[in-house]
């Protein structure tokens, strides 16, 4: 099952039916996919150091500027005709733009798929280890040389007491 994010804009969002509101949709549209693009990069960092637990503090920005670009883009979709009419210029930094938020979710992507390689290639070690029968523990007699009979307990170091 998917979940299906509205992209309709709120009706109480005016349309853009000026030249000064199509420029200004456009640079916040730009402004945000900036800040985007640095947070991701920032997020990349963090995940190449092997810091994951730092990433936390990234998400409720990502989340909110990811909130942000989705409003603005729906009221862009909706006044597309209009907006690339008006504002030719700003809508070909955002397309040059583009090209730099790709590269900075693909290597975003490839962080996170490799952190979950040796996420999870280290669970696979330790489930095997953890599951992997071995000897117990050595048992020491009376004169502290290790003996061949069998401890009694299950401890690091066991004393066989049948001397």
């Amino acid at each position: 099952m998917t979940l299906k994010q509205d992209t309709n804009p709120s009706p109480e969002l005016p349309r853009i039916e000026t030249t000064q509101a199509a420029q200004a949709l456009c640079k916040r549209i730009h402004e945000t996919t900036t800040d985007l693009i640095d947070l991701l990069d920032r997020e990349t960092a963090m995940l190449k150091k092997g810091k994951p637990g730092e990433i936390e503090s990234v998400h409720v920005r990502k989340a909110a500027l990811n909130a942000l670009i989705t409003r603005d883009m729906s009221v862009f979709r909706r006044d597309a005709e209009f907006i690339k009419m008006a504002a030719p210029g700003e809508i070909n930094a955002i397309k040059e733009q583009h090209a730099q938020f790709k590269k900075s979710l693909d290597a975003n992507h490839d962080a996170l798929v490799a952190m979950k390689a040796v996420s999870e290639s280290l669970l696979h070690t330790i489930a095997t280890r953890a599951k992997t029968h071995t000897a117990g523990p050595e048992t020491y007699g009376q004169d502290a040389d290790v003996s061949v009979g069998d401890a009694t307990g299950r401890s690091a170091i066991s004393v066989n007491t049948v001397l």
